[in-house]
């Protein structure tokens, strides 16, 4: 599916590599020898002509990379502030899982979860690859957050940009736009094929609720991880991330099913701080951050399903 465009890259880059500026002649001394060295001559008084005259048309190819090296990223917020009810001294927001679940969140007013703002995150991978998932996540900042300071690599699709690695562990980062959120597929060091990033830059899609939360959907042979899907103990399913960087970091993940002692969330473990787990109606709840704030979030948080 979708292969011309590949063909097309491929065609110029055989034209400015000149990997096929190959003649062939049956016979050393032959009437193939003569008809190929008249075929080159002719070829490059062809080019000569071209350059010199100013009208000539050259042949059209999409360029390796269509954007310009100076290209500065924009910095935005990418965090949702979500709107929230009070009652009876508590919080309470219904948040919406990047998969369309919902579920209803009341917590002490004083440990203001929504003024830290809450970020989706999720994996997938390709039909057919064998290799781990890749997770999406929301990079604080949005394009300045991943670019470091980097410029552009290039643009895959109008909504789709390639940036280069954040870290010399890892490859580049395909860079998603779904107005107002900005979605991170941070690739592994060896990198995937370029018609591998076109699948996912032309099968990836993402809309926003009412509420400001995002929803991704995606369509074959992009597969997204479901709800309780879990590897080596790894979660890969929907999140929503609260806070994080120096604050408290909350993370709610639907897991059907959830048992505590089966789970170990990496993006919690590797902080490397005072940590808590717990499973609430459904939903996988951890929290990790300063010891006395995570014992009062894990102690007033409740979470509870809006949707089966």
């Amino acid at each position: 599916m979708g292969r011309e465009p590949y063909l097309l890259q491929e065609a110029a880059e055989d034209v400015a590599g000149g990997q096929h500026d190959i003649i062939e002649a049956r016979s050393r001394n032959g009437p193939w020898l003569w008809i190929g060295v008249a075929a080159l001559v002719a070829l490059v008084a062809w080019n000569l002509t071209g350059r010199e005259r100013p009208d000539a048309v050259a042949p059209s190819f999409p360029p390796p990379v269509p954007t310009r090296a100076g290209t500065v990223a924009q910095d935005a917020p990418n965090v949702l502030h979500p709107r929230f009810r009070q009652k009876g001294g508590r919080e309470i927001l219904d948040v919406v899982f990047p998969d369309g679940s919902a579920a209803e969140v009341s917590y002490p007013a004083e440990l203001g979860l929504a003024k830290l703002g809450v970020r989706p995150a999720m994996s997938g991978r390709l039909d057919g690859d064998t290799g781990p998932y890749r997770q999406l996540t929301v990079p604080s900042g949005g394009p300045a957050g991943v670019s470091r300071g980097q410029p552009m690599i290039r643009r895959l699709t109008k909504r789709v940009t390639l940036w280069h690695p954040m870290s010399p562990a890892e490859g580049e980062v395909l860079l998603f736009a779904f107005d107002p959120w900005f979605v991170a597929l941070r690739d592994l060091k060896d990198g995937m094929p370029f018609e591998q990033r076109m699948l996912w830059a032309r099968n990836l899609r993402g809309k926003v609720t009412k509420g400001g939360y995002l929803v991704l959907d995606a369509t074959s042979p992009v597969r997204l991880a479901t709800r309780g899907e879990i590897l080596d103990g790894e979660p890969l399913g929907p999140q929503l991330w609260f806070g994080g960087a120096r604050e408290t970091l909350l993370v709610l993940a639907p897991v059907p099913g959830c048992d505590v002692a089966s789970i170990e969330l990496s993006v919690i473990e590797q902080r490397r701080r005072f940590s808590a787990e717990t499973c609430q109606d459904g939903v996988y709840v951890a929290a990790s951050g300063e010891r006395g704030h995570v014992e009062r979030t894990m102690a007033g948080i409740t979470v509870r399903r809006t949707t089966a």
